[in-house]
């Protein structure tokens, strides 16, 4: 069989070459089954969250379809996790195994939504081999908390088939599996939202539904009818719509992307606070510009990856815009030029600047400038207009099509060295953070996470180094809360409050200190002074249940009973499947002799968790008490109040 009868058996079947892409991916990223949870949103999405821990129940259902977790409404993500859960248990290597496969199974639908698409195989082939191995996919695969970046390129691939597949014959249930997949993207990841510019992009290359002046068709020419020929020279399957048909499609889905950019800009309200001190003009407008190239430049260049890269604020170096600013307008120069003859670079090039606006800076959420794990969707763009327009010039200087495919075959064993490697540096917290700092001695970020961790294990004396580290970068209140915290805990308490102190100073509400500043009262005897820090939490915050618990300790060292039950109910109310929650206002009903209520809280506390410590005993002395009220409850001992890092 020669080489033209390979290329067509695997156009007529792409799902054999689709099976083999999708196993050499999933061996590539099988490493990351040996990595483990990091302390880097991996305990609020996963093994702290309690919505993830209980595994896939109607109740936590529920929570995943109407709770936000990091300011992020990713509901399809968490049932995921609950899932891993129910299956695995809470074990990171059965949770990076699905991440493995997701993103395997993408990159074998995106190989055949680009087959069925272009008509080209070996193009398709390289593009979707070359995206898969890329190091650029590690960030979203390797952490467990960027799950929602490989079921968003899942159903950005299912969008892509369902959408040629009405291409080529519209009616309305292949219309609403386009709706269906699309919306599957969005409950994964709101980035999705950009799909419609997309579809319209690719209705006018590569499925030729819509011509534009100046724009050329698909395909390698014309058939005796006069009818566009795809890249396996046979006639577009693809009838003709004009522009206003093309537009009303996109309507829905356009709708539907509104509707989860509201979503989003409400659930990220307080990350993206950050705006306030990064300028459109001056800081916004230059990190877009320099991400644009700063992308393109990794894709060629993959080093130098980390979890966070550093926003340059208003600091931007001028030669460094200078040179992010001459590349951008180059592609654009590039993308204009092409339209004609390589229409497949300009979508390429254009699919990757339209993907990339949600998270490009314009709109900024959290401090970081640029992200690795937003490569996932415009490096489909990127890679098809690179794939195709170099295919496109050496067909032009004659070169052949074996050499084409060793070339691809070199540059994927380059890219999997470097993923392997890349896969390495998110082996553990440790690793991540020291290989973060490695690349950028100023990361306060990787500095500041580091030594969370330190700090959780007990070595204050490095934790405190590494937030001293981060200050020198980022005077803000969190790093000082922190700071207090491991100095107080390290035995020096008078400097511990003084960055308490620094921290309220910066802001007088900022919940975390205040909450701590009260435990550091109560410890320190100084009863209501501690009260108000908590009610000034609370304030703020009425469903903080930290404040709470500790308002209900302090109350209660007051003698002031009836005080602390109105802020145990209040805790139940925030925590309701919280054992220590309701053991606590039955003590403090059974201290005050109301012992039928005693019972009743202690009977929930018992039936949410069995193997709370005292919890039997204390329910059979409150059953007993409500048998003999004369008799008195013997307190629980005081636990430790609940601080805020």
């Amino acid at each position: 069989m020669n080489a033209s009868s390979i290329a067509t058996e695997l156009r007529r079947r792409p799902w054999l070459a689709a099976s083999l892409l999708g196993l050499l991916t999933l061996a590539v990223f099988l490493p990351t089954t040996a990595c483990g949870f990091v302390n880097w949103d991996d305990d609020y999405y996963v093994y702290a969250n309690p919505v993830v821990l209980g595994g896939l129940t109607t109740d936590g259902v529920r929570h995943a379809l109407t709770d936000s977790f990091v300011s992020n409404w990713a509901p399809l993500t968490i049932l995921s996790y609950q899932l891993d859960a129910t299956v695995f248990g809470i074990r990171a290597w059965g949770f990076h195994l699905t991440s493995a496969v997701l993103h395997a199974l993408a990159v074998a639908l995106l190989y055949v939504a680009l087959v069925r698409m272009t008509g080209s195989a070996g193009r398709s082939a390289a593009a979707s081999l070359l995206f898969a191995v890329h190091p650029l996919r590690v960030e979203s695969v390797a952490w467990v908390s960027e799950r929602k970046d490989v079921l968003c390129v899942l159903f950005l691939a299912l969008s892509l088939l369902a959408y040629d597949r009405y291409c080529r014959r519209p009616g309305p249930g292949r219309y609403a599996a386009v709706v269906a997949a699309m919306l599957g993207g969005l409950l994964a990841k709101s980035m999705l939202v950009t799909l419609p510019v997309l579809l319209l992009l690719a209705d006018v290359w590569p499925l030729g539904r819509l011509r534009l002046p100046g724009v050329g068709q698909p395909g390698v020419g014309l058939t005796g009818a006069g009818q566009p020929t795809r890249g396996d020279r046979e006639a577009s399957p693809y009838p003709s719509a004009g522009l206003v048909r093309c537009l009303l499609e996109k309507v829905p889905l356009a709708a539907l992307s509104v509707v989860f950019a509201g979503i989003t800009l409400v659930t990220q309200t307080e990350a993206m606070r950050e705006e306030e001190s990064l300028p459109l003009v001056s800081a916004r407008i230059p990190n877009a510009i320099h991400s644009l190239a700063w992308y393109a430049w990794k894709t060629l260049w993959p080093t130098g990856l980390c979890p966070f890269h550093r926003h340059a604020g208003t600091a931007m170096a001028w030669p460094v815009l200078a040179a992010g600013t001459l590349a951008v307008a180059a592609a654009a120069v590039v993308a204009v030029r092409s339209a004609r003859r390589h229409p497949a670079v300009t979508w390429g090039l254009a699919w990757y600047a339209v993907s990339l606006v949600p998270v490009i800076g314009l709109v900024q959420v959290g401090s970081h400038g640029t992200a690795e794990r937003y490569t996932y969707i415009p490096h489909v763009g990127l890679l098809v207009a690179a794939v195709w327009g170099l295919a496109d010039a050496a067909a032009a200087r004659g070169v052949s099509r074996r050499a084409l495919a060793a070339a691809t075959v070199v540059a994927a064993t380059a890219l999997v060295m470097l993923t392997g490697r890349q896969i390495a540096t998110w082996k553990d917290s440790d690793t991540l953070w020291n290989h973060a700092i490695a690349i950028d001695p100023l990361n306060f970020v990787a500095h500041f996470t580091y030594g969370e961790l330190l700090r959780e294990r007990g070595d204050f004396a490095a934790a405190i180094r590494h937030y001293r580290e981060a200050l020198k970068k980022q005077d803000i209140p969190l790093v000082h809360n922190s700071l207090g915290l491991a100095l107080v805990d390290a035995g020096s308490v008078e400097e511990g409050m003084e960055h308490y102190r620094r921290s309220l100073a910066l802001d007088p509400n900022y919940m975390p200190t205040l909450n701590n500043v009260g435990l550091a009262l109560l410890g320190a005897g100084r009863l209501d002074e501690a009260v108000e820090r908590f009610e000034a939490v609370l304030a703020l915050q009425p469903a903080h249940g930290d404040a709470l618990h500790n308002l209900l300790l302090a109350q209660a060292a007051r003698g002031d009973l009836p005080a602390a039950i109105s802020a145990g109910r209040r805790l139940v109310v925030v925590r309701p499947d919280s054992a220590e929650a309701r053991s606590r206002l039955g003590q403090l009903l059974l201290k005050e002799g109301r012992p039928e209520q005693a019972v009743e809280e202690l009977r929930q506390a018992a039936r949410i968790d069995p193997n709370y410590p005292g919890i039997l005993q204390l329910l059979e002395r409150a059953r007993a008490m409500a048998d003999r009220p004369s008799e008195a409850a013997a307190p629980e001992a005081v636990t430790p109040g609940r601080r805020s890092p």
